[in-house]
This record gives C-alpha cells, structure tokens and sequence, in this order.
C-alpha cells in the first residue's frame, strides 16, 4: 500500500474518516473496561477503531497532529494543509448557543469545524455562501460542516469609533442586502441578527484592514435552526422544531413537557401554523428578528445607531 504524505494509506484514511464522522458518541462502557481506562482525551472520538483496527488505532495515537488536532487532523482542508509540509494549526475550541466549534489556523489561513445542527443545514450554508452571506463552505465530512473562519467582530463588540452614522448605515444596508438575497433564494435565517435578548449577535463585521473578505462588510454565521421554505408547507418534524426554537413560547413548553407525545403535540399545532402561512410570512419573521435585535442592540450601543441602520436596512431590502 501506498501512503500519502499525511502517513496513512488512502484506505486508512477512509478507515479513520468514517470511524470519526458523523460524530461519533462517548466511547461506551464497555470500550473502557477492555482498555483499562479512558484513553487520551484526543483519542476518545476515534474509539471505534481500536476493536476493528487495534493497529491503526494505536498509529494515530502517536501521530502529533493527532495528540494536537484529535480529529480535526483527518478534515480535508487540514490534510491538505499537512500535505504542504506545514507545521501543525493552531487549534481553539470555542461555542456559544450551537455547541463547540473548531478554529484552525495556518499560514493565514483560518477555517471552523462544527458538527450539524440540523440535517440540511449544509445544503441551507452553501446557499448562503452562494448568494455572498455566509462563509465559504469547504470540503468536510458526514455530519460537519467546514468552512472559511469570518475575520472581524460581532457587532454588538464594535469599539465605539465604528458607531458613526456612516458606518452603522453601511451595515443596516449590508445585513438588509443579505436577508433580501436570503429569502429570494428561500431561506428562512429564523434568528437573531443584530442582537438577541442576552446582546448576542450572528453578524460579523469586517476588519477595517486587511480588507475585507470578497470585498463585504458583513457576514452572517450559524444557519443551525434555518429553514428552506422549498417544501413548503410539507415541513419535517425536525424542520418545525427548527421554526419554533427561537420562540419565547417554546422555552416555556420545553420546559413544561413531560414526554414526547406532549412536545409532539405542540410541534403539531405549530406545523399547522406554519401550513396555512405562506412562505412570505414566515420569512417575514427575520424582518421582525431584525427589528427587535436593533432595540436590544441600542441599549447596549447607544441610541444613535437606530435611525442610519433602519434607514440602510430599508434601502438594502428593497427588491
């Protein structure tokens, strides 16, 4: 067998790929009894390898970008990267309301690494990064996404000298722009924008140099709970339960139910709902995330930055 540059043969890759995607669960109890105790941290998430390739498993245990890359060592953007000859990324877990994510950097390069939220949610970023929204998306593995790391700030981190008029009107037309271009191609953000209830924000705004990415000042990240409104109004379970987790009164029946069959109640009545709307309605919904998240965002920013975003949102939304 041939081995590529990375040290492993193409089947062993394969082998190793599979073993690690989609996200594997815990390693079971039993796992741990045959090997006396848990192993490495690093290696917990390649554990199924280790009764159907014992040796393979023990190669990876001693391979560097493994010890400190864990998985991440076997994504396709990484591999080429160590194909290059470069020396090991530099690794940072970070996550807020969608789990853990990984951000790799090398060379200048930065990518993030995190598992699906839901099951289209490649299908829905790859329209987002067509339509120039979201991140670039790159080549992955079952169950993760991986795309282009977005350079900047959240925008509710803005350092008071990027507050001014012309700068807050750039971004209300920005983020405007991309929910037109969203629901044109029908996709339903179904999120917070600017700033949700704990001053939280999805959008990205651009260093002031190096220039920003594709020449764009804002890019929206996290499309977990998003929405295709293609099916429309043939929406899956999971699909409904997408719809209504950014609504206050989901927090309160999640924490009311007490089996399924009350939730799948719930989420029944609620695709009901969503039937008889049309998908103009529903996308509509995002206008009114927009909105709320500009008064939450002011109390946190200052007053001043209301009237130049709604003015350059209202501009940029305009068919």
């Amino acid at each position: 067998m041939s081995e590529t540059p990375s040290r492993y043969s193409e089947t062993e890759l394969a082998q190793i790929q599979r073993a690690i995607a989609p996200p594997p669960p815990p390693p079971p109890a039993e796992f741990v009894g045959v090997m006396g105790t848990l192993p490495p941290e690093w290696m917990q998430p390649f554990w199924k390898l280790s009764d159907l390739e014992p040796d393979l498993f023990s190669r990876v245990s001693e391979d560097p970008w493994v010890v400190s890359l864990a998985q991440y060592a076997f994504f396709p953007p990484v591999l080429e990267w160590r194909e290059q000859g470069r020396p090991v990324p530099h690794l940072h877990i970070t996550g807020r309301t969608r789990g853990p994510a990984a951000i790799l950097r090398s060379a200048g390069e930065a990518i993030v690494i995190k598992p699906f939220q839901n099951t289209r949610e490649d299908e829905i970023a790859a329209v987002a990064a067509g339509v120039n929204v979201g991140p670039a998306q790159l080549p992955s593995l079952p169950g993760y996404l991986t795309e282009r790391f977005a350079e900047g700030v959240f925008f509710t981190d803005l350092p008071p000298e990027r507050r001014d008029a012309d700068t807050m009107r750039a971004v209300g037309l920005s983020l405007g722009g991309m929910l037109r271009r969203l629901h044109d191609a029908g996709v339903y953000y179904n999120d917070a924008t600017l700033a949700d209830p704990e001053g939280r924000s999805h959008l990205i705004i651009a260093p002031v140099s190096p220039e920003p990415v594709e020449g764009r000042l804002c890019t929206l990240i996290d499309f977990g709970v998003s929405l295709l409104v293609s099916r429309h109004p043939d929406y899956t379970r999971e699909e409904v339960h997408n719809f209504v987790r950014t609504l206050p009164m989901y927090r309160i029946m999640a924490g009311m139910a007490e089996n399924r069959a009350e939730m799948d109640d719930f989420l029944a009545q609620y695709a009901r709902q969503m039937a008889q709307a049309t998908p103009e309605d529903i996308m509509a919904r995002d206008l009114k995330f927009a909105q709320q998240g500009l008064s939450i965002a002011a109390r946190r920013m200052g007053e001043g930055i209301i009237a130049p975003i709604r003015e350059g949102f209202l501009e940029g939304y305009r068919p």
